[in-house]
Formats: C-alpha cells, sequence, structure tokens
C-alpha cells in the first residue's frame, strides 16, 4: 500500500511534493462537512414548511426497470428504484441543484475514506451499527462478499453475469482486504482516481446486498427479492404495473417522511401525462416537451435541471459505411441539433456536441465535435465516392426517442443518405444491442457519468465491442483514454480526459445529440424533491404536503 500522507506525515519527502499528496488524500470526513454545509443552505431555501410523516408517494416511470440486482441492473429507471434499496459505500449530495454543478461526494455505508498516494489503494471505515434489510449484520466481510461475487472466480457464490457487468469498473482490481469488521481495502493493478466517484453510480452499481439473502434466494433470486440496507425495502413487483416500496425505520439516516413509494411504468406518454393530471401519479418521469408550459400554468414543478447523461448516437462499425470516418463525419455535419433540440425537444433540451456532458468535471465549453453543414456533408460523400442515395442504413431506437430518430433521418435523407427507422420497446430493445445485424448503422443510447472516466466507459462498450471499432477509429484514441484514466493528480486528468476527447471528436467516434432539462414533473402537493446534475435522485427527503 502506498503511504497515505495525513497531519504532516512522511517526512522523506519535499514539502511541494507532500502538498500534492495530500491534496490527493479523499477523506469522507472532510467531504461530508462541506455537503453538510450544503445541505444546511439548501434546507433554509427550500423547506419553508415542517414535513408531514406519512402517505405514498407514486412516480410514473417512461420505462419497465430492469432487474433489482445491484451488479447486473442497467438503466436509469432501475436504478431509481434500486438505489432507494442498496446503498454504496459512498454517496452523493443529491440534494444539491443542479444549477450548482455536480453532486459532491459524501459518506454512505462508509463514514470516511482515503486515497492512497498512487491512486491505487482505497480504505474505507465503515459506519458501525448498520443492519441489511433481513436483519443481518452490515461489515467488512459483507462487503467482501459482494466484491468476490464478480470479482473471484474461485468464490462459491461467484456470478458471471455479475462480473461482465461490473468488469469495466473492478476489471483491475487486485484485491479486496478485510483489515477489521469495521475496515476494508480495495487494492487496483492500477491507478484508479475516479474509483470513488464511480461507487455511487447508476451503472456498475456498488450497492450492498445482504449476503444472507444471496445465500438464501440464489444468484437470479436475489433480483426478485432485493435485500439491502436502504432507507426503504423491497415489498413486491408486479411487471408492467409496479414496484412498491415501503419505509425502513431502522435505517441509520433516520426515519424518511414518506410510508411507500410506488413506481410505475408507463411507458405511452400521452397515458403518464393523463396519469399525472388526473391525480394518479405525483412525480413524471421525462415531461412531453410540448405539455412542459401547460403543466407549470396548471401549477405543477417541471423541474429545471441539466443531467449528467444524454440523449446519443452510436455506432455500429460492423457496417460498411458508417466504419468509414468521412460517413461518420458527413452524418454529424448532416443532423441539425440545435434545431433537434429546439423543435422536438420544445426548448426542453439543449443541443449537445460533446460526449462530456454539462453535469461532467471534464466538460469544456470550447470542445466541439462537427459543426452542422449539410453542404460539407454531402461534400464528404461525394469525396468517399458514394452518389446520392447510396449510403442505407438503418437505426434502432426505442419508443421513447423514435420522434428523434425521425427527424434525424429526415435531416439525413437531405443529404442522400437513406435511413431505415426501427423502434422497439425498451426491454426488447435493449436485449437486441450486443448483436448488431451488419445493415444497423446506428442506435440510440441515453447515458453519461459526472466522472469524465466515463469516456472509458462509452468507448469500451460503444467502440471497442461494436464490431471492433478501436481497429477502426484513430489508433491514438485508445493509449490516450489510457493515459487519462491512469492520471493520479486530479487536474492533470482533466486535462488528459480533454485531450482523448479531442481525439475522439475529431474522428467523430462518438455522435450526441442533446442534453435534456426538465425531465421531472411533480404535482402541486410533493415536497422536498430535487433534481440534481445526475440521472437519478434522492426521495429520502422528500413529503407530501396535506
Amino acid at each position: 500500500m502506498g503511504a497515505v500522507v495525513q497531519h504532516g506525515q512522511d517526512k522523506t519527502v519535499s514539502q511541494s511534493e507532500r502538498g500534492r499528496r495530500a491534496r490527493r488524500v479523499v477523506t469522507g470526513l472532510l467531504v461530508a462537512s462541506i455537503a453538510t454545509a450544503g445541505l444546511a443552505l439548501g434546507a433554509k431555501a427550500q423547506a419553508q414548511a415542517t414535513p408531514k410523516a406519512g402517505g405514498t408517494l407514486i412516480i410514473g416511470q417512461y420505462q419497465e426497470p430492469t432487474v433489482y440486482d445491484p451488479n447486473r441492473q442497467y438503466s436509469w429507471e432501475t436504478y431509481r428504484v434500486d438505489k432507494h434499496i442498496y446503498e454504496s459505500l459512498i454517496a452523493e449530495d443529491l440534494g444539491r441543484p443542479a444549477k450548482d454543478g455536480p453532486p459532491p461526494l459524501v459518506p454512505a455505508l462508509a463514514e470516511r475514506w482515503e486515497v492512497s498516494p498512487d491512486a491505487r489503494t482505497f480504505t474505507f471505515t465503515l459506519r458501525r451499527g448498520v443492519k441489511f434489510h433481513d436483519g443481518t449484520d452490515f461489515d467488512a466481510e459483507a462487503v467482501r462478499f459482494n466484491v468476490r461475487r464478480y470479482t473471484d472466480p474461485g468464490f462459491e457464490f461467484y456470478d458471471a453475469r455479475a462480473a461482465a457487468t461490473m468488469k469495466p469498473v473492478y476489471g483491475k482490481l487486485d484485491a479486496v482486504k478485510v483489515v477489521d469488521d469495521h475496515t476494508v481495502q480495495y487494492v487496483f493493478k492500477e491507478p484508479f482516481i475516479d474509483f470513488p466517484r464511480l461507487l455511487p453510480q447508476g451503472n456498475y452499481v456498488s450497492g450492498i446486498f445482504s449476503p444472507a439473502a444471496l445465500k438464501k434466494h440464489g444468484q437470479d433470486g436475489l433480483a426478485l427479492n432485493p435485500t439491502g440496507t436502504g432507507p426503504f425495502k423491497f415489498v413486491e413487483r408486479v411487471h408492467g404495473e409496479k414496484t412498491v416500496l415501503v419505509r425502513n425505520d431502522a435505517w441509520w439516516g433516520g426515519k424518511a417522511p414518506l410510508d411507500r413509494i410506488i413506481f410505475r411504468p408507463i411507458p405511452d406518454e400521452a397515458t403518464r401525462l393523463a396519469a399525472l393530471r388526473s391525480g394518479e401519479i405525483d412525480i413524471l418521469t421525462r415531461v412531453p416537451p410540448d405539455a412542459a408550459d401547460a403543466l407549470e400554468k396548471a401549477r405543477y414543478t417541471v423541474h429545471d435541471s441539466t443531467t449528467a447523461g444524454q440523449l446519443f448516437l452510436s455506432w455500429n462499425f460492423r457496417n460498411e459505411f458508417v466504419s468509414k470516418r468521412a460517413v461518420r463525419e458527413a452524418i454529424a455535419a448532416a443532423i441539425d441539433r440545435d434545431s433537434l433540440a429546439r423543435t422536438i425537444f420544445k426548448g426542453r433540451a439543449l443541443a449537445s456536441r460533446n460526449i462530456f456532458n454539462i453535469g461532467s468535471t471534464a466538460y469544456d465549453l470550447a470542445q466541439k465535435d462537427v459543426a452542422y453543414d449539410p453542404d460539407r456533408a454531402r461534400a464528404l460523400l461525394k469525396e468517399a465516392g458514394y452518389k446520392d442515395g447510396e449510403v442505407r442504413f438503418t437505426i434502432i431506437t426505442d419508443v421513447a426517442n423514435q420522434p428523434a430518430v425521425e427527424w434525424i433521418q429526415r435531416d439525413l435523407g437531405k443529404v442522400g443518405i437513406r435511413v431505415d427507422v426501427v423502434s422497439q420497446e425498451w426491454l426488447t430493445y435493449t436485449s437486441k444491442l450486443a448483436n448488431l445485424a451488419p445493415d444497423t448503422g446506428l442506435f440510440t443510447m441515453e447515458w453519461g457519468f459526472v466522472t469524465p472516466y466515463w469516456l472509458k466507459l462509452a468507448y469500451d462498450a460503444y467502440v471497442v465491442t461494436r464490431g471492433g471499432g478501436e481497429k477502426v477509429v484513430d489508433p491514438e484514441l485508445g493509449p490516450a483514454i489510457a493515459r487519462a484514466a491512469a492520471q493520479t493528480d486530479e487536474t492533470q486528468a482533466i486535462a488528459a480526459w480533454k485531450a482523448a476527447n479531442a481525439v475522439a471528436q475529431r474522428d467523430v467516434a462518438f455522435l450526441p445529440l442533446v442534453t435534456f432539462r426538465n425531465h421531472f414533473a411533480s404535482a402541486p402537493n410533493v415536497q422536498g424533491f430535487n433534481v440534481p446534475a445526475q440521472n437519478f435522485y434522492d426521495l429520502t427527503k422528500v413529503w407530501i404536503k396535506p
């Protein structure tokens, strides 16, 4: 383990180096004090009445969640449910308004944490007295059990499916060590300065489940009987209808005001909107852009936030056309993203030309990819040897994003690119992404993280695994991302991530479309609901006004 420099220790190094090392030491106590101050200010600004305990909050989701297994799940609508069941060692202050930037890290199941100077060893001091929902103890051995499930093939409870999901974050883990009952260490083979920020994210989720629950219910049964330490406990799930959670009165963070939360998947936009207006639901996910103004006039709150995620198009590098850089640039130049945001999303989205979203710590307004220029698009296609109508492929999408893709189909048609659109319900759609047909050129995805490590995750998920894209794009992109990921100084890391992003933009490795704003609407009686600069929210402070 590299020496952790604290309180003037390690006198063998220079004072300047000691200062640099000290800045790299992250402790939960320091972050907690900052976050507590922020929460106090937020409470003063928002809490105009005393929260009333009791009641049921009903949320209308725009997608059916996947599985409530923290190591197998994907999709934000899933994580918005199971983050209230499972907790990670570190959380984010989701009470911070989006306008104030990315939410800071705060303690959760770990009271504090330390990072070694080489950014390879992370030591967590765990919260004492915490119980899982089944009454068993949360301790360092429980954490180790969780991690071994997806990193240790020799472990009795190893799960290959969980390992595949978690590999992008834990693929370089060397060891997880129990120091004592309430101290655990993660040791990585390489520097991993972004690890703490990834712990509370919505994909590659590190939510801690009860080992006893997995032993009792089995690998597949955990999703049907999700058992964590969180502020709410799982009651039931009826696929296509609802998921019900009830308050955990024994939660270490104190009782939440709400008695119950019901998540209702309502994929049809008009039906979901009608449910909000009729009072069947209290919070609506993914506000229809043309309904936002009317909702505000009717005294609903349409939350003005810019998330860490975005809607983007990803390439299928097996396709004969988009595997060529000139065609990718032509496609990007042909799409009027400003008009897309203004027209399809009624100004309730921002045109995006950077895979680092506004919520990212590496976002730079000056970094922009291909500008809208249909004449340039036509010229690129001609230079590549294609006549009008010769470039033809399919774009596949989920139902929610079909209008945006049809707009793109129209834009591409104007420059002589013929596009077929295939739209499917979310779970069906995502099940097909692993094996794309060669005639598929593009597919939609909504994703993105606060941490700049998102670029590596996106590269691995949408370049390397999509028809061997790493052999097609600029060969410098992979090494540039690796250099950024290996940094141990945050300032240098941000600079390295921006440099890698410049390579990606030059090669049109990604095609961002829009960043969503006003993604949620809440009824007038819903109090304490905040949408941060993130893709999910915290319901522990929400209450229903009589």
